[in-house]
């Protein structure tokens, strides 16, 4: 089990269990500062702060702590651009309601088999197949939704490639920062 990350760096085994569990730990803590709401509002449109206020409380803290990540990393990548910040609060958008069980069997799944996943996941199957079928296909359904709310052109973009590999993304610079930030938050 290899999962790579920016900078040639290699996250195996032991290592990516420890990541799993701090990112699950880090789930409960879903509440968003006061001032982190007026970020958001700040950002986002009218529609588009419905769809990041209809986000389950784990995936909004995950996209400000995404965003926050970013930020931090200003001084090194440049600061973020407007649709980037976007991109971030509304990237997982297309996840809708899903248990902390999906979330992890749909990890340890395309843990062991990526292809098993996949084809156990169902949009028309049971509410844990539909689960997994939203967990694979949650970019281009948040895309989507994006388009829907009146989101720039760009910031669906963003949205829509955020689950891809990042070196087939290195002619987009934003996305590849996205996808990496998106990998380490």
């Amino acid at each position: 089990m290899i999962a790579l990350l920016g900078s040639g760096r290699v996250r195996t085994g032991l290592g990516q269990a420890r990541y799993r569990v701090g990112q699950v730990a880090r789930g409960f803590a879903t509440g968003l500062s006061p001032a982190e709401v007026q970020l958001a509002r700040s950002l986002l449109g009218p529609a588009e702060l419905r769809l990041f206020a209809s986000m389950h409380p784990r995936d909004r803290r995950h996209s400000m702590d995404l965003l926050h990540h970013l930020e931090r990393g200003a001084a090194q990548d440049g600061e973020p651009s407007r649709e980037l910040r976007q991109a971030a609060l509304l990237h997982d958008v297309g996840k809708g309601h899903l248990e902390l069980w999906d979330r992890v069997g749909f990890v340890l799944l395309r843990a062991v088999s990526p292809a098993l996943a996949d084809t156990l996941g169902s949009e028309g199957g049971q509410p844990w197949q539909r689960a997994l079928w939203r967990l694979h296909h949650h970019a281009a359904l948040g895309a989507e939704r994006l388009v829907g709310a009146g989101s720039s052109a760009r910031v669906v973009d963003l949205v829509r490639g955020h689950t891809s590999d990042p070196h087939a993304a290195r002619e987009d610079p934003e996305l590849v920062r996205l996808i990496e930030a998106d990998r380490r938050t």
